[in-house]
This record gives C-alpha cells, structure tokens and sequence, in this order.
C-alpha cells in the first residue's frame, strides 16, 4: 500500500487564506503610508507659505486683509487678516484647494502674530 505524500485541499485553502490576509495588510499599509507622505509634504510647503506672508506683512507698513492663489506641486490658498489698534494681530491660514484625498478645500495651518512698530 503506498501512501501519497502531497498537500490536501484544506492544507492548500488554510495556506490561501494566510496570503491573502498577509497581501490585504501589505496593502492597507501602502495606502497609509501613499496619505502620510501627501499629508507631510502638503503641511512642509503650507508652513512655508505662512512663513512668508508672515516675514511680508510683518514689514509691510499698512497690511490689509487678503488672500491669493499658490501654485507648486498642488493648489494652495493663503488667507491673512489684520487687527487695527497698537499692535496689531496678523492672522495668516493656508488652505489646500482640492485635497486629493478628500477631494475638497482643507485647511492645514494658521498661524497669528502681534505686530508692533515699536520694540
């Protein structure tokens, strides 16, 4: 009597199974990593926008509120408002236009300072 040696169906549906859960977490990884790193560089550029409108309305003699349209590696949107009175509060927002993981505006940084023409 010879005895086959090989895998049975359960054994080859129970080894199917292991990949395929190991193949689903692979991927719900990527897919997290793919929006950290969209995340990361739209927050580094967002920083950088405030840092300078900040850096020009802290020397610009008479600011006003307004707003303007960036474009880089996406469509960024800067939005400052200007207290009055002695010193003055500068608040600047940056939004990013069309979010390509939420497909809408999304704002990613505000950032406020006092301004005073005198030390």
């Amino acid at each position: 009597m010879s005895r086959n040696r090989g895998f049975t169906l359960i054994e080859a549906l129970i080894t199917a199974t292991i990949v395929a859960l190991g193949l689903v977490a692979v991927a719900s990884i990527f897919s997290f990593a793919v929006r950290a790193n969209i995340s990361n560089r739209q927050m580094a550029v967002a920083t950088a926008l405030v840092y300078d409108k900040m850096e020009e309305l802290k020397w610009a003699p008479s600011p006003g509120g307004g707003s303007d349209q960036v474009t880089l590696d996406d469509t960024y949107i800067r939005a400052w408002q200007v207290g009055s009175g002695d010193p003055r509060l500068v608040t600047v927002t940056v939004y990013a236009s069309s979010n390509p993981l939420t497909h809408r505006q999304t704002e990613l940084i505000q950032a406020a300072m006092l301004v005073s023409p005198h030390f």
